[in-house]
This record gives structure tokens, sequence and C-alpha cells, in this order.
């Protein structure tokens, strides 16, 4: 039987109108969610027409994913009400000029046994992901994040350490502008760090407020950068947590933790993350990273990152310190 063509009109329009109530509550509940509070209608409008080309991105991914077409899932998370321009627009990694003093570059022993698997979480030895917020600060959040570990692992306290004390202080960087961790590094090796409770992130620069008598009482011997992704697991392995570049698009903002990312990649490193621990899943190699978008990003601020491919140039800004035990001297 065929339909008239007043009654598949009909038929059609209702599918619309059920299709927008249910974006609407959607949106609703992700204001709501995300305290989200628009100052005008104007941007209000602006904001659920970017949510709303989101959800459809994050549909038609996760259908994809659904089929086997797609490793990793993606989610109507806190970036959602970005626009697509304005998520791929991010970047807080500054690259230092090739002027620039290069530091020690160290190559381990690749063929030494190390685990399958690690992951320092498990040793309660690193805190819990943070967020940078509205300020560029990734780099000062990778490099606090991966001392904090390193310094756990050596002295079995865990620390929350500063990261404001990096964005007001340290001078070759440039604050909410972008950093890297190689300068970072430096910087603390030369002045330490303080603990958050006593230098607390305020997501903007502001006059430096370092104290070094409340300076956290730790001795780093070396930073060094560690190239390509075999001497990067070893040094996870047998030393801790590391500082990688990573060349963000708007597709890992969006990930939501499900499955291992192996999505779309930015065309540099723009953004700075920590490598946590590695392991294997259905033979695919992965890293463990911790990011500093906060707990609602992702698997509650971790997710997983093809391993072995340099993927999203992954293995080539990996750096670290060696931080010593109390009872350890720095060598001359």
């Amino acid at each position: 039987m065929q339909l008239l063509p007043g009654v598949i009109l009909l038929t059609s329009s209702l599918a619309l109108s059920i299709a927008s109530r249910h974006l609407d509550r959607e949106w609703q509940m992700w204001k709501s969610r995300h305290e989200r509070n628009y100052i005008t209608e104007e941007e209000e409008e602006l904001r659920r027409n970017a949510w709303e080309a989101t959800w459809h991105k994050v549909q038609n991914h996760n259908l994809l994913a659904d089929q086997g077409k797609k490793n990793f899932r993606l989610e109507m998370n806190h970036f959602a009400d970005k626009t697509s321009i304005e998520r791929k627009s991010i970047g807080c990694l500054k690259r230092p000029s090739s002027e620039e003093k290069p530091i020690e570059v160290r190559n381990l022993q690749t063929n030494v046994n190390i685990p399958k698997d690690v992951d320092w979480r498990k040793e309660n030895c690193v805190t819990t992901p943070k967020n940078q917020g509205i300020c560029g600060s990734c780099w000062a959040f990778a490099t606090v994040g991966t001392l904090e570990s390193r310094y756990c692992i050596k002295h079995k306290q865990l620390l929350n350490m500063s990261e404001q004390q990096l964005v007001d202080c340290d001078q070759n960087d440039e604050g909410c502008c972008g950093g890297f961790p190689r300068k970072a590094l430096e910087y603390v090796s030369e002045h330490g760090i303080m603990k958050a409770e006593d230098y607390e992130y305020v997501e903007h620069s502001q006059m430096c407020a370092y104290k070094r008598k409340e300076t956290i009482k730790m001795k780093m011997s070396k930073f060094y950068v560690l190239p390509e992704e075999s001497n990067m697991a070893a040094a996870v392995a047998l030393d801790g947590p590391l500082t990688v570049g990573f060349a963000v698009t708007d597709e890992f903002q969006l990930y939501n933790g499900e499955g291992i990312f192996d999505g779309e990649c930015a065309e540099q490193a723009n953004h700075a993350i920590i490598i946590v621990g590695y392991g294997t899943e259905d033979d695919e190699d992965y890293w463990i990273i911790k990011n500093s978008w906060g707990t609602d990003w992702a698997d509650g601020g971790y997710g997983k990152v093809r391993r072995n491919v340099n993927h999203c140039a992954i293995g080539e800004e990996a750096a670290t310190a060696d931080i010593l035990g109390p009872d350890e001297d720095i060598e001359e």
C-alpha cells in the first residue's frame, strides 16, 4: 500500500519533532552536568549549534566503532560545546629554538628484560589527574606530574607539587601561553618545586611567589630526553613516568577512554601529557597516558594511545629527570 504524500510529510515532521525534543533534553542535561550558564541568548545559540555538531560527530563515530571500524569511542564531554575549529586550535607546547642548547640524550639498553606491562598507578605513585582549565599550561602539568611520580618512587611519598610556580616563575617558558617540559625540568633542577598547597593553581599567570625555603627537599641529578619508543618503554619500566609531546586534534579531546586511541593527529606535537605505563591488548601495544583535562576526560583523566608506531608524534619529545633517593648522592 502506498502512503499519500501528506502522510509521508506528516511522518517526517513527527520524526524531526521527536528528534528535536530528544536533543533539547540532552542539551539541558549536558548543561546541568557540566555547569554551563551562558551570558547571552546569542552565546547560548552559538554553543548549542556547536554542541549539536559535536553530537552528530560522536554518534557517527561510535556507530562505526559498534561495527568494528573504529578502535576507540568518543563521548559528549566538557569540550562538546566547542566548535571543531576551537578544539583544533589547542596548543600549549612551545618548542625551543634551534639555537638553544640541547639537554642530554639518553639511550637505554633496549635489549634488557622489561615487564610486558607496567602501570605506576598500581604502586600508588601517580597523583589524581588535574585540570589545567583555560590556561595553556599543559607543559607545567606534564613536568610536575612526572616529578611527583618519580619522587614517590624514590621516597615512598606521593606529594602534590605546584604547577602554578612554573606558570608564574619559569621565565624560560611562557606561562598560560605555552611552554616546554625540557625547559621546565631545567628550571626545577635549579630552583626546586613547592607543594601545591603552598602555591595553589589559579588558571592564570600572576606575579611569582616562589619561596625557596618552602621547596620540597628533592635531589635531581639529571634531566634528559629519550629518543624512540623502545627507550621510552625501558625508562618507564625501570625508573618511572615521563613527559611526552602529543599532536592533538578534536578527536582526542572527545575520546572517552574506551579502546586504544589511534585516531587523527595534528601536523606536529602541540600538547604535553605523561606516560605512566604501557601494555598490550588484543596484540595491540599501547601507552597508558595521564592528561591534564580533569577527571571528566576519558577514563578518569587517563587514556590508552597506540604504541610503537610514533602515533601523533608521541615518540619525538619524551623527557624526564632522575630523582635521587634520600641515601643517594649526585655524581660529580
